[in-house]
């Protein structure tokens, strides 16, 4: 799965995190949550995301969101908790950084205004934004997780 497809997904399900999926339910979801600590600080506002080792079609991606004291909690399609397996993880924090030079818009009839560039920096090391790069990877049993210490380093 090249890079763009992956982050494709990761998006989707982010998005179904924030407005859910009506009407699809999940059995067998288990508790996920735990803390994430950057240079020996939480780590806010940022998405972990626990991709399934051996992705396939059909396989469910859970995401959480981190608070101002680095804490998360799993979904899948909206709802609470991820389905037992192998994960590996990614921890996606971005800024949008819209300054520097203007590229100009498609030429369209009548119409010749520019944009800002649009960039996108990683606030932590960019291996975390890659499941199979990462280094970090947790087995879900039937139990779930609570208490995951996801520590990140430069």
């Amino acid at each position: 799965m090249n890079k763009c497809t992956f982050f494709g997904c990761v998006l989707v399900f982010v998005v179904f995190l924030i407005f859910g999926c009506g009407g699809v339910k999940l059995s067998g979801l288990v508790p996920v949550s735990g803390v994430v600590i950057y240079k020996d600080q939480p780590l806010d506002d940022a998405t972990v995301g626990f991709v399934p080792k051996n992705f396939k079609t059909g396989d469910r991606i859970g995401t959480g969101k981190t608070n101002a004291q680095g804490k998360f909690e799993l979904r899948t399609i909206g709802e609470l908790g991820v389905l037992p397996n192998d994960y590996c993880v990614i921890i996606i924090k971005n800024v949008e950084d819209t300054s520097g030079s203007q590229l100009p818009e498609p030429k369209q009839k009548n119409r010749s205004t520019s944009r800002p560039t649009e960039k996108i920096k990683s606030l932590i090391p960019k291996r975390y934004n890659d499941a199979k790069n990462s280094g970090l990877n947790f087995v879900v049993g039937k139990d779930g997780l609570k208490g995951v210490k996801i520590e990140l380093v430069d």
